[in-house]
């Protein structure tokens, strides 16, 4: 059997774990910029609220205060993931982190009769260690363990276990087929067209007219429904990504040196931090501006630069001055910019370290002990609340807009 554990609307419920006070109100987390809806309670749902809606059309639910609009804070976001995570794993043989809010469990071996009471236990200890929700659905596949998390949810039951066929089919008759993983909008309304309303309408269909009208991947799903496990998500489990980025398009155009300064230092020291939290470090960093597309007065132009390091860093000052010194070359005086990040690639793992030609061995590894000694501190200083930031992260400049940062940090202390 395969579990699969979902945080039930997982920034609502972060958001939440920390104010009790947002507890029972409608909530929504907004995404970058406050641009539109990425997250919603229970009780925004109710009111109508999508995923995805622009914020300016809830303006009127937020300024009457129906409805409690909050910008995201990432970093509390994934600090809470990797908590939860670890917990999954007390609980399977073998897991797979799927998303931020979501994970495969691996039941290999575990009597069938046991999953009800590990589901539950999963849930107490997430909701006691973290105040998070989770729904837990077990079933034979991938596919039919997403589909009984889903019937979890809208049941408003925490456990589900899909070990009962006729059971399984009274649940896919009332899930339409635009729910099914794997099925998007456009492929449900062509199977609309086929007499395909539901995801039991599908699963009873003849595998070889799956495959013809959808080709493998169609016929993967429709084997999923029927209990054979067939879609692999190893390379999910990758422990180092290849490159790990972060971006933001600002407000207005800016051409203020010091604003983009602090924005490059605040991307880079988040990107920093995510490096150290998979265990790695980065042999290559780059560093880019572009113009507003829109301004068809304007030429648009996207300036970047990139440094590789002589020896693979983590260290969120080595980084941060990197990045600076990056945008000193690139930072054109006159011209307004719209958007700015940072790349960091050539990841690999804090294990591995070959020396440079010219430096001695015992030396490098030693500043790179200290580095991580200190980094670790920090790291475990910040904890959720961010308490410690680089002074140059400071820095608002002329326009005074902090881009959807001002919720990711409490008060802080500079370094």
């Amino acid at each position: 059997m395969t579990g699969l554990v979902d945080c039930n609307n997982f920034f609502v419920s972060c958001e939440r774990s920390v104010n009790p006070k947002l507890e029972g109100l409608a909530v929504v987390v907004l995404s970058n910029n406050d641009g539109c809806v990425v997250a919603r309670s229970n009780e925004s749902k109710a009111l109508g609220i999508r995923m995805g809606q622009p914020a300016f059309e809830i303006r009127d639910l937020i300024q009457k205060g129906n409805v409690i609009a909050l910008s995201g804070n990432h970093l509390l976001y994934r600090s809470i993931s990797i908590r939860l995570h670890d917990i999954f794993r007390e609980f399977a043989p073998s897991t797979i982190d799927y998303s931020v809010d979501e994970a495969f469990l691996d039941m290999d071996g575990i009597p069938d009769n046991a999953l009800q009471t590990i589901g539950e236990e999963i849930c107490r200890r997430c909701l006691q260690e973290e105040r998070i929700p989770v729904t837990i659905g077990f079933a034979e596949s991938k596919t039919l363990a997403k589909v009984a998390t889903e019937y979890g949810k809208k049941a408003g039951k925490r456990v589900i276990v899909f070990n009962n066929k006729r059971e399984i089919e009274k649940v896919l008759t009332t899930l339409p087929i635009g729910e099914l993983w794997g099925i998007g909008r456009r492929l449900a309304k062509r199977l609309y067209g086929k007499g395909v309303y539901t995801i039991y309408d599908f699963a009873i269909k003849d595998r070889a007219w799956v495959k013809g009208e959808l080709g493998v991947v169609g016929e993967r799903s429709w084997c999923e429904l029927h209990g054979i496990s067939c879609i692999d998500l190893e390379h999910v489990n990758h422990t180092l990504q290849d490159s790990i980025s972060e971006s933001r398009t600002f407000p207005i155009d800016v051409d203020d040196y010091d604003y983009l300064r602090s924005r490059i230092a605040i991307y880079s020291n988040h990107v920093s931090r995510r490096l150290r939290l998979m265990g790695g470090e980065c042999g290559e960093m780059s560093v880019w501006l572009a113009t507003n597309r829109f301004h068809k007065e304007k030429e648009y132009v996207s300036p970047s630069a990139t440094t590789r390091f002589s020896i693979p860093v983590s260290d969120a000052g080595v980084i941060v001055s990197t990045g600076i010194s990056l945008l000193d070359h690139i930072f054109e005086p006159g011209c307004f910019y719209k958007r700015a990040g940072v790349v960091l690639n050539d990841i690999s793992s804090f294990s591995s370290m070959a020396p440079t030609l010219f430096e001695d061995m015992e030396t490098q590894r030693e500043i790179k002990l200290r580095s991580r000694r200190l980094m670790s501190a920090v790291d475990n200083c910040n904890g959720k609340n961010h308490v410690l930031r680089l002074a140059v992260e400071m820095t608002k400049g002329h326009i005074g807009h902090n881009d959807g940062y001002s919720s990711s940090f409490g008060p802080a202390k500079q370094l």
